[in-house]
């Protein structure tokens, strides 16, 4: 089995893992960050201790610092501890003309600083324009916007399981995961 350091997994936040709104659902939020009411993904958690098992982990959201922070703390079991929990400071902001906004790029070269090669590093993101540049390295889920019936994360649970001794290489565990679904 390869070292779970020599691989990372990076989970995006936003609609990913998580959904937050101004104004709640009708059921209490996991997470209340006022003025948002923040509802955790069903499987969220069994996810990152799937991962945990054969990865490090690291966390990246466009979103400002103290939420991304808070949202981790309150999120992650005490015994895993992210590699990187990085904010949108951690972005590369591009301007679109059409539409006309900003776009907050996740470039994952960054990674390099902790020694990753992007072979093996992953991305779990919902939003494939953030990382549009990596699209080799990104598996990419559905949108999460609260519903309590998703089991989407799931099916991701069981094949993070199932990694166990495999290669942890970016290109064979995506083509994995692509012909799995």
């Amino acid at each position: 089995m390869k070292d779970k350091k020599e691989s990372l997994v990076i989970l995006d936040l936003d609609e990913t893992l998580i959904h937050s709104r101004r104004s709640p659902l009708d059921r209490s939020p996991d997470i209340l960050l006022e003025p948002l009411s923040i509802y955790v993904r069903p499987y969220a958690k069994d996810l990152i201790e799937a991962i945990d098992r054969n990865f490090q982990i690291g966390v990246w959201s466009a979103g400002s610092p103290l939420y991304v922070d808070t949202v981790v703390q309150q999120m992650f079991p005490e015994s895993i501890s992210p590699l990187f929990v990085w904010n949108r400071d951690h972005c590369t902001q591009k301007l679109e003309f059409f539409p006309f906004q900003i776009l907050f790029l996740k470039d994952l070269n960054k990674t390099k600083e902790f020694g990753f090669d992007l072979s093996r590093v992953i991305i779990i993101e919902d939003d494939p324009v953030k990382v549009r540049h990596f699209s080799e390295n990104a598996l990419i889920v559905e949108r999460y916007f609260g519903e309590d019936d998703d089991d989407h994360l799931n099916n991701l649970v069981d094949f993070f399981k199932e990694l166990n001794g495999e290669d942890h290489n970016a290109e064979t565990v995506l083509r994995t995961w692509r012909k799995a679904t």
